[in-house]
């Protein structure tokens, strides 16, 4: 008898205790959502907030980091991105050299992310070997993105193109042949 009276109040403390959570669970989930609404929060004062120490040092990169002018599209942007995406098609489309030199002139043009990608790449494999005519730009979307064709013998390449600023260098990100050709 003591058995079952042990067994029965294990069991009524198990019920209590799920029942408890059940309910807790539902007083938690609000009914309504909370205020988020633009007329209703003050605005965030930047003034109060110290500014980086100009000078300092980007761990991950070990650039000095600096106010950058933003970026914005005019004539001369325009024209630095298609005469960026000629160099770069320029440096890359010269089959007959030998890879060390290939890639001395080609590194400095590309993005950090493109100088990892294309590193392993033997300039004897790129299917180009002259630029044909002058770039074109395509889509002018953001002003810190470009994608440019530029022609070559075997066809047009396609070239993405970034900056950090509108004082910063185009470098290329991706060059994509033409449609067909690996």
């Amino acid at each position: 008898m003591q058995r079952l009276a042990i067994g029965a109040g294990i069991a009524t403390v198990v019920a209590l205790t799920l029942s408890a959570c059940a309910v807790q669970g539902e007083s938690q989930s609000p009914t309504t959502p909370p205020a988020t609404s633009a007329s209703t929060s003050t605005p965030l004062d930047l003034g109060q907030f110290t500014p980086a120490p100009s000078g300092a040092i980007d761990e991950d990169s070990g650039e000095t980091i600096a106010p950058k002018a933003v970026a914005t599209w005019g004539n001369s942007s325009r024209a630095a991105a298609v005469a960026a995406a000629e160099t770069v098609m320029t440096a890359f489309a010269r089959p007959t050299l030998d890879q060390t030199t290939w890639w001395a002139q080609l590194s400095p043009l590309l993005t950090q992310q493109a100088q990892l990608d294309y590193s392993y790449v033997d300039p004897a494999n790129v299917p180009a070997s002259a630029v044909t005519g002058h770039g074109a730009l395509v889509d002018e979307t953001s002003a810190y993105v470009a994608r440019v064709q530029v022609p070559t013998d075997i066809g047009t390449y396609t070239l993405v193109l970034t900056r950090a600023g509108a004082d910063s260098p185009w470098q290329a990100s991706k060059l994509s042949p033409p449609e067909g050709v690996h």
